[in-house]
C-alpha cells in the first residue's frame, strides 16, 4: 500500500487532530492567568485555525506535487513529505514565523497601519474588521515561512533521509504511516506549536 493523505481514513485522522488542537487550546485558556475574555480568546483561536488550515493544505499540496512528479506515480512517499513539513513547521518554523510577523508588522507600521496587536473595543463588527486585518498579516507571514521551509528542503536534501528512516520505523502499512504523520506526531507537535503561537499573537 502507498501512503494516501486525502482518502476517507486520512480525512478522519485529520478531523481527530482538529479536535485535539481545540482541546489543547481550551486547556491552555483554563490555565492562563490573567484569562482573556471569551470573545478575545475566540478571535485569537480562529486566527490560528485560519493560519493552520492554510499551512495544512499547503503541506498537502506540496506533498502531492513533489511526491507525484509524473504520470500519477509516486516518486517518494507522500507521508515523508508531510512528516518533514510538519516537523519543520512546528520547530524552526515557529522562529521563522515570528520573524516574518515582526517584519510585516514593522513594514505596515512604517506605512501608517497601526494597532495590529489588539482588536480594539466593541462593537463586535469593528473587532472582526481588525481581526481580518491581523489574520491577513498572520497568513502572509505563514506563506513566507513556508517559502523559507521549502528553500531549506532544497538546500539540505539529506533531510529526506531522516524522513525515510522515521517512516521505516513505523513499518510499511500505509494506515500506520498516516496515523503517525497526521495524528500521533501532530498530537504533540501541533499542540506545542499552537500554544507557543497563541502566546505570540495574543
Amino acid at each position: 500500500d502507498t501512503c494516501e493523505l486525502m482518502d476517507g481514513f486520512a480525512v478522519f485522522v485529520q478531523l481527530t487532530l482538529v479536535m485535539t488542537a481545540l482541546t489543547a487550546l481550551g486547556i491552555k485558556r483554563w490555565r492562563e492567568r490573567p484569562r482573556r475574555p471569551v470573545r478575545i480568546w475566540a478571535l485569537d483561536v480562529s486566527k490560528q485555525f485560519v493560519g493552520a488550515g492554510t499551512i495544512h493544505f499547503l503541506n498537502l499540496g506540496i506533498s502531492y506535487l513533489a511526491g507525484r512528479p509524473g504520470h500519477g506515480q509516486p516518486q517518494t512517499n507522500l507521508c515523508v513529505w508531510y512528516f518533514l513539513s510538519l516537523m519543520t513547521d512546528t520547530t524552526v518554523g515557529i522562529a521563522i514565523l515570528w520573524f516574518w510577523l515582526r517584519v510585516l508588522e514593522w513594514a505596515l507600521h512604517m506605512g501608517g497601519v497601526s494597532n495590529l496587536q489588539h482588536y480594539g473595543p466593541p462593537p463586535t463588527r469593528s473587532m472582526i474588521q481588525q481581526w481580518a486585518k491581523q489574520t491577513g498579516v498572520f497568513v502572509l507571514a505563514e506563506f513566507m515561512m513556508k517559502i523559507c521551509i521549502y528553500g531549506l528542503f532544497q538546500a539540505v536534501p539529506a533531510i529526506f533521509d531522516l524522513g525515510d528512516w522515521v517512516l521505516q520505523l513505523i513499518g510499511n502499512d500505509a494506515h500506520y504511516q498516516v496515523v503517525f504523520v497526521m495524528f500521533v506526531f501532530p498530537l504533540f507537535m501541533n499542540a506545542f506549536q499552537f500554544c507557543v503561537i497563541d502566546t505570540i499573537i495574543k
